[in-house]
């Protein structure tokens, strides 16, 4: 199968395809058509830049399915509203007894899959716990882990102050997953050119993308703590040996609104 397919009708012949290609896949002469490179065409990570660089959609990645879609300059936000939008998100920790759409959890992930990976890698995949009651059940391994942790008086016990979490488990209340109606877990590799950091900015994409879709969302530190060191929870979430959790939502309508943006300090910052 060839790398991709051109439709000669609509080719503009500007060679935009070929500038683009961060791997240098393709081979353009002026005034004919992009063609694979022979060798470095076996280097293509796949992204997709040609599609989007070309102006007539002109050009197919044979790995995809689907052809791209046009992009609505219409729906662009200014600065200001996306400055409002980032320094307006919060962290929510409480949320109203509703449960989250399967349709929008849908929506949310797939547009997380547009988050910068290296070499577009793109190893994370998704745990998800949809429903108070299987967010519950992870809560619950995770609370027999810090249990355990808090009976060995170890120093990961004191430093997260994991007794009196449990004593609150006990008593009926969950600081873990916080009562949540869903949570979404990145799992990647261990190994692999960037997984870390692509969990991390997967998961930051999939909570910006909650806030935008009117959902609450805060990191679960508690359960990546957890995924780390334990082997229960581990089995719970159906983490292979070779993988690891990255990054942790809880997800769900917020119980409250918050009207004002509380003030930051200035950043740090060292102009070279």
């Amino acid at each position: 199968m060839p790398l991709f397919t051109i439709d000669e009708t609509r080719c503009k012949r500007d060679g935009l395809c070929a500038a683009d290609c961060p791997a240098g896949c393709i081979v353009f002469e002026k005034g004919g058509l992009p063609e694979p490179h022979d060798k470095k065409q076996a280097y293509c990570l796949d992204c997709g830049h040609c599609m989007a660089v070309c102006p007539a959609d002109a050009i197919r990645l044979s790995c995809f399915s689907d052809a791209g879609e046009p992009v609505d300059r219409s729906l662009n936000i200014s600065f200001d509203q996306a400055e409002q939008f980032l320094k307006a998100r919060r962290s929510v920790r409480a949320f109203r007894d509703a449960p989250v759409e399967r349709d929008l959890l849908d929506r949310i992930l797939v547009a997380a899959e547009y988050s910068p990976s290296g070499h577009n890698a793109r190893p994370i995949r998704w745990v998800v716990a949809d429903g108070r009651a299987k967010v519950a059940g992870v809560a619950g391994a995770v609370a027999e882990w810090m249990r355990a942790e808090s009976e060995d008086e170890s120093n990961l016990a004191r430093a997260l102050h994991l007794p009196g979490i449990v004593r609150a488990w006990d008593n009926g209340t969950d600081m873990i997953c916080r009562n949540a109606p869903a949570l979404a877990v990145a799992v990647g590799p261990k190994q692999g050119i960037t997984p870390r950091e692509d969990g991390v900015i997967a998961t930051a994409y999939l909570e910006l993308a909650a806030t935008a879709a009117g959902l609450g969302a805060c990191w679960c530190g508690y359960l990546m703590a957890a995924a780390a060191h334990a082997a229960g929870v581990r089995e719970f979430l159906g983490l292979k040996d070779t993988e690891a959790v990255y990054g942790a939502l809880m997800l769900g309508h917020s119980a409250r609104r918050y009207p004002a943006i509380p003030p930051r300090p200035a950043p740090e910052v060292d102009w070279l």
